[in-house]
């Protein structure tokens, strides 16, 4: 980023890093690393998270590159960081998978240009061949601390490695372009995804804004709640970068097995988010719960019910009503997409069934958990 802006299932659960096993982008989710320990920013810009910035995306990001002179960040958010935000804010970021994930500037105006981008580039594991379908996606959110939210992510191949020195617009033809305006109103993980058939071998992908303002489309973020000071830019965060060609896709294998899923054993769902003591779905929990929603899609015959505990700290009524209200918030979830309602049952337990011990704010957090129970197969 322009450096003078302050800016599980666990169970059954397949990674989707297993999905794609062609996958060409090597280090796709960012979490590989090199030359540790983390070195710091010489100012930091992003709140809670001391480990983000642009010198950890050129010291110890592996693989990746930036495309110009501009500065990409690699961004750091462990399950601790991510609390800390959620205990201030009610819109945090949050990896799409693992802890890091990268950022990148779309669109900004400093004192040095109008048109600020950035780009993070990298060497692909093989070459693509010409004349066959190739597929590129990439998961995608609006920084929190961004005013601004824009169109135009890009995906562009070439032959050869290149670096602008320069901060400005690479104006570039991408060969895939994403041209809606991303997480207009929420902040939600957005896929990007596209094809075409390459005309010559390709073997480096870039990655961002290849449009000047005039083909931009920039507006205001209707949501956000920071500082009236904070400078106007737009700023996205990239997670599972993935290219293949056609061939190279196996079989997709479902996110819950359910021939290993026994009738009445508790599956936690650890990624539901809900503010302190509500009951509303935080946008975060999408991910985990659309997971749920096409394992019931596939299973057609399957019957499951969604129970929800706290911790113990409030009193046993109160903690009941919560915990009720948050696994039929759930279930409220699942019908709204299209599930049948006779296939599920929600359950608040409060806080009579723990899995730890109510003695430090870790266990406790372990404890208020919804989870799902397949009644019938």
């Amino acid at each position: 980023m322009f450096k003078s802006i302050f800016v599980s299932i666990l169970l059954f659960f397949i990674p989707t890093s297993l999905l794609f096993s062609q996958n060409l982008v090597p280090n796709h989710s960012f979490e590989g690393l090199v030359n540790y320990p983390v070195v710091k920013n010489p100012k930091n810009a992003f709140e809670f998270e001391s480990q983000s910035g642009y010198k950890p995306f050129q010291r110890n990001l592996k693989y990746w590159k930036a495309g110009s002179d501009a500065t990409p960040d690699l961004r750091i958010i462990t399950k601790g960081i991510y609390r800390q935000c959620q205990q201030r804010y009610k819109d945090c970021n949050r990896p799409k998978t693992g802890e890091h994930f990268v950022g990148i500037m779309t669109f900004l105006k400093n004192s040095n240009t109008d048109v600020f981008r950035e780009y993070i580039q990298i060497k692909l594991k093989s070459t693509i061949k010409p004349g066959i379908k190739t597929y590129c996606e990439l998961w995608i959110q609006k920084d929190r601390q961004a005013k601004l939210v824009s169109n135009n992510i890009g995906f562009y191949f070439s032959q050869k490695k290149f670096y602008e020195e320069t901060e400005v617009c690479i104006e570039k033809k991408p060969q895939v372009n994403h041209s809606e305006i991303i997480n207009q109103e929420n902040l939600e993980w957005v896929k990007i995804e596209g094809t075409f058939v390459p005309d010559k071998p390709l073997i480096y992908l870039t990655i961002g804004n290849f449009y000047n303002n005039e083909n931009t489309t920039v507006e205001s973020f209707k949501k956000f709640r920071g500082s009236s000071w904070t400078p106007a830019y737009a700023h996205y965060l990239i997670d599972d970068v993935r290219v293949w060609q056609e061939g190279d896709v196996p079989e997709e294998k479902p996110v819950f097995e359910i021939a290993k899923i026994e009738k009445n054993q508790p599956i936690v769902l650890n990624n539901i988010f809900f503010d302190t003591d509500q009951s509303i779905l935080k946008p975060a929990s999408f991910t985990e719960l659309n997971q749920l929603f096409d394992f019931l899609q596939k299973n057609k015959n399957v019957k499951i019910a969604i129970h929800g505990h706290t911790d113990n700290r409030g009193n046993d009524s109160h903690n009941l009503n919560l915990s009720n209200s948050r696994a039929h918030t759930v279930m409220n979830f699942l019908i709204k997409k299209g599930i049948e309602t006779e296939r599920l049952q929600s359950k608040g337990l409060g806080e009579s069934q723990p899995v730890e011990m109510n003695d430090t704010e870790e266990r406790r957090e372990k404890n208020r958990r919804v989870e799902f129970l397949i009644l019938k197969k």
